[in-house]
């Protein structure tokens, strides 16, 4: 499988450099994923690493009485099943499709072999890993010290950064899941959203009117991953030559990947 004839959305994949990307693009294998397709299981042995190409994962914590919340979302910008990269089997927590695409995926103990030969693919997967992280803490933030409405702008901005349409194919009751808040909640606060003019929700959509809006309501609690991301990607486009093949447009251009 050339690398140079791999049109790859990914954009870690695309950071690669040629040499880097044909190396793994000739362990890796293309799947399709649709809406409820587990990439990792709770507390299961992590084997593969999935590179999404398209589509949206939500990574979410459970409790033992069914109580669940995301802790991260993750698109084409990067890769689920990341914690076996520091070294983890498994992980409490489940990441599934909520958006259905497609995605790359290669065997854990390949990526792993690969990033032992290879310092720079090493140091940009943990670059992104980073940035998961900081992710995470930006949730913490949102939740403690934040109102629904921003909140739920927060992740309306992170859902339209992963996606190539301004028309998000989400339903109430994946937002009120992944916000871990009552439906009717959720509801409400969507009609303030259209009365301000950022969005129209429909029935298993949401699209994305005025971003602007949704920046300014979002406030501080968005921002902070996603400029660090740009910085990441900034720093290996200037090091690193992009494949021939694979177009750069989008790579670090502001906080929509």
């Amino acid at each position: 499988m050339p690398g140079s004839s791999i049109f790859a959305r990914n954009l870690l994949l695309r950071a690669l450099g040629e040499e880097g990307f044909a190396r793994l693009v000739a362990r890796m294998e293309m799947i399709n994923l649709p809406v409820g397709y587990q990439l990792v299981g709770a507390n299961t042995p992590i084997s593969r690493v999935c590179f999404i190409e398209s589509g949206i994962a939500s990574s979410v914590a459970r409790t033992e009485g069914g109580k669940s919340m995301e802790n991260m979302l993750v698109g084409r910008e990067g890769m689920a099943g990341w914690p076996v990269l520091l070294g983890a089997r498994t992980t409490p927590d489940e990441t599934t499709m909520g958006v259905a695409g497609e995605g790359f995926v290669i065997a854990a103990a390949d990526l792993r072999h690969e990033m032992e030969r290879d310092a720079r693919l090493r140091d940009l997967l943990l670059g992104y890993i980073n940035i998961c992280l900081l992710q995470v803490g930006q949730l913490v933030l949102a939740n403690g010290q934040y109102a629904l409405r921003e909140r739920l702008s927060r992740w309306l901005l992170m859902c339209h950064d992963r996606l190539d349409s301004d028309d998000l194919p989400i339903t109430h009751e994946f937002m009120s899941s992944v916000l871990g808040v009552r439906r009717p909640g959720i509801t409400n606060e969507l009609h303030i959203l259209e009365g301000m003019r950022a969005i129209r929700a429909r029935r298993g959509n949401v699209r994305i009117i005025d971003r602007r809006v949704l920046e300014e309501t979002a406030g501080a609690t968005y921002g902070v991953p996603e400029k660090e991301y740009d910085s990441l990607m900034a720093q290996w486009r200037a090091e690193i030559p992009v494949p021939s093949g694979l177009p750069v447009e989008g790579i670090g251009e502001g906080n929509h990947f």
